[in-house]
C-alpha cells in the first residue's frame, strides 16, 4: 500500500516537534556552509571576507525564504520550516564547473543528512526491529525516521530547476543568457515558489512526490515494515498522529 501524505497540522506541543525544528534549522545551516565552501575553494575568495564560511545560522537568514516563506506556510496551516540563501560571486568562479559544482553542494548535504538518518533504522543495522509497532520505537529512533523524510524531501525540492532552486543554478551556467537575465529578477524568483509551493499543497501531487520518496526506501532495501515505521515516525513526530 502506498504511504499517504498526513494532514498539514503541526504538532507544536510536542518536544519531539521542536527538536525536528532544530535538527532542520541545523540541516539548513549545513547546506548553505557546503555552498560556500564549494564556491571558495573554486575560487570566491570574497565568501571568507563576508563570514559566510561560519556554522552560525544566523548569518544565512534571508528575508524571503527565513521569513515571508515561513509565515505564508503558518497562515495556510503548514509546517514553518525555514530557508536560507547563501550569496556566491560566480563571476570569481574558475569555470562553470564549479559553478554548477557549487549549487549541487546543498542538495549532497540533504542526501547525506537523509544517510545518516536513514540508515541506523535499516534493518541490517539491527537497531530497530521490523516487526516492533512505532510504540515500542524510542524518541530517537522516529527523530531519525522523522527527519530522514523531511532531508530526502529538502533534496528533490531543491533540485526541481527552477529558479532560485539549486537545480536551476546547476544548469544555469549552460543556458542561454537571454534566459538567465530574465530569472534574475527577485520578483520572478518569488513567484515560481509561491507556484511551486500552491502546486505542492495540491493533493494529488503532494501525494505522487511522497510515493516517490518512499521508493528511494525501496531502492535501498528497506523491509516494508520498517518503512510503515518511518512513515508513521514522519506523521506523528510533525502533526500529532502515526496514521
Amino acid at each position: 500500500m502506498a504511504p499517504t501524505l498526513p494532514l498539514m497540522t503541526a504538532n507544536w506541543s510536542s518536544p519531539l516537534f521542536w527538536a525536528i525544528i532544530i535538527g532542520w534549522i541545523l540541516s539548513v545551516t549545513l547546506h548553505e556552509f557546503a555552498h560556500g565552501l564549494v564556491a571558495y575553494f573554486g575560487g570566491d575568495y570574497t565568501i571568507r571576507e563576508r563570514g559566510l564560511l561560519t556554522l552560525n545560522p544566523i548569518r544565512y537568514a534571508n528575508p524571503v525564504m527565513t521569513f515571508i516563506l515561513p509565515l505564508i506556510f503558518v497562515a495556510m496551516g503548514a509546517i514553518p520550516l525555514v530557508g536560507a540563501a547563501t550569496y556566491i560571486r560566480t563571476d570569481l568562479l574558475r569555470n562553470k564547473a564549479w559553478r554548477s559544482a557549487s549549487a549541487a553542494a546543498g542538495p549532497f548535504v540533504n542526501l547525506l543528512c537523509f544517510l545518516a538518518c536513514a540508515l541506523p533504522l535499516h534493518q541490517n543495522v539491527g537497531w530497530v526491529d521490523p516487526n516492533s509497532p512505532l510504540e515500542t520505537w524510542s524518541s530517537v529512533q522516529m527523530f531519525c525516521g522523522a527527519m530522514a523524510v523531511l532531508q530526502i524531501y529538502a533534496c528533490f525540492i531543491n533540485l526541481i530547476p527552477l529558479p532560485p532552486l539549486d537545480g536551476f543554478r546547476i544548469i544555469q551556467p549552460y543556458l542561454p543568457a537571454t534566459l538567465v537575465n530574465q530569472t534574475r529578477n527577485p520578483q520572478i524568483g518569488m513567484g515560481f515558489l509561491l507556484l511551486l509551493f500552491f502546486a505542492l499543497s495540491n493533493q494529488q501531487i503532494g501525494q505522487a512526490i511522497y510515493n516517490f520518496l518512499f521508493s528511494v526506501f525501496d531502492l535501498l532495501h528497506f523491509d516494508p515494515a520498517i518503512q510503515e515505521g518511518i512513515r508513521r515516525s514522519y506523521n506523528f513526530v510533525l502533526f500529532g498522529h502515526a496514521d
